[in-house]
């Protein structure tokens, strides 16, 4: 289930972001081509989810209805104290993204009216992970210094402690999140589904 979850977040993310191409850069369409020039099975792979979810769709969905809440470990990977962002900043802007998941938040009234018909409450609520891949308690929140100030897409370095940044947790039972300082006038990106595990999650400018 969290898989589905976790799938149905990053369509969105990937879509609210192509949808503000105009106004802000986000660099998942670069960092998925590069991905597919590399994995030759990848392709594939993104066939077969996309193949899942129709086959998902046709038969009527997800029957219990259920609201899924899909841990968060967010890396802090900062080179000095001004991209150290705070617990509070983190955990308010959590608070945003369940009110819009939730179509909670206090402007849904200026939805254009084309997409009004489709607004709606996903069922998905987000929370800081409170127990780590070990099984020891967390806040949900790693933070690391780093003698790297600007990380690039190209190279998911902020996802690998060996270059700076810090690896990821199982994909099938957490969100990742990393807030670092994004080299090259990026803001943020996403893997698309079907991309390697290691590096599964969403990248933030801090």
């Amino acid at each position: 289930m969290i898989r589905k979850a976790l799938l149905l977040v990053y369509s969105l993310l990937l879509l609210v972001g192509s949808l503000s191409a105009q106004q802000r850069t986000c660099a998942a369409n670069e960092l998925l081509a590069k991905q597919l020039s590399e994995d030759p099975f990848m392709q594939q792979r993104m066939q077969d989810i996309e193949r899942r979810t129709e086959d998902f769709i046709q038969s009527g969905g997800a029957q219990d209805r259920v609201v899924v809440t899909i841990p968060v470990v967010v890396h802090v990977v900062y080179y000095n104290s001004t991209q150290n962002i705070s617990d509070a900043q983190i955990q308010s802007q959590l608070k945003v993204l369940n009110a819009d998941f939730r179509l909670l938040n206090a402007d849904a009234a200026n939805i254009p009216s084309v997409f009004q018909g489709l607004a709606a409450d996903c069922e998905i609520n987000f929370c800081l992970a409170t127990q780590d891949p070990n099984g020891n308690a967390t806040t949900g929140i790693q933070r690391r210094q780093t003698t790297v100030n600007g990380f690039s897409y190209t190279n998911d370095g902020v996802k690998f402690y060996s270059s700076g940044g810090l690896d990821a947790w199982d994909r099938n039972k957490y969100l990742n999140l990393w807030v670092c300082n994004i080299s090259g006038g990026i803001l943020g990106y996403a893997q698309f589904p079907g991309g390697p595990a290691n590096t599964d999650g969403v990248v933030c400018d801090y």
